[in-house]
């Protein structure tokens, strides 16, 4: 039995592909932005929120914040939310923050590292959280299409 399970795992660790490792603690999200609400008219115009306070009752912001992406920016026309914490740090007060030059990318202001926010669920681009044996990839919640607006949850 103990041959088949190493014969088994070391197969599996012989692939070479990387897999992408989540560092992010799991926490509850519940949020909701409405469409005619300031955060919404503000994610349509800039295509980028980050929310780091809570103002609605009941609701739940992740480990670090909130980064949510308009579907008027991505490139398959989808909404997508992250956790604001940079998944190489893993320090709720260590916040991922928007590049001015790409909409599409984000970078840690501590370690540098660079993360694809509008495809490719959050990969790791650049900087130490690509670099790694496992490299780190954003947590991302699931963005529930209301009538109304968008209802962001991890479940």
């Amino acid at each position: 039995m103990f041959s088949l399970i190493f014969i088994g795992g070391s197969i599996f660790a012989s692939c070479g592909k990387e897999v992408a490792v989540q560092t992010i603690p799991n926490v509850p999200v519940n949020y909701t932005i409405y469409d005619n609400s300031a955060l919404g008219i503000k994610l349509l115009k800039d295509g980028m929120v980050s929310i780091t306070s809570l103002d609605v009752e009941n609701s739940a912001i992740g480990y670090g914040g909130l980064l949510v992406v308009s579907r008027s920016i991505t490139p398959a026309a989808e909404d997508f939310a992250y956790d604001l914490c940079c998944p190489y740090e893993v320090k709720q007060d260590i916040r991922v923050r928007p590049v001015a030059e790409n909409p599409f990318v984000v970078r840690c202001p501590h370690c540098g590292s660079v993360f694809n926010v509008a495809e490719n669920g959050g990969a790791p681009i650049d900087g130490p959280a690509a670099s790694t044996e496992t490299p780190r990839r954003m947590r991302q919640y699931m963005v529930v299409r209301q009538p109304d607006g968008i209802r962001i949850v991890n479940y």
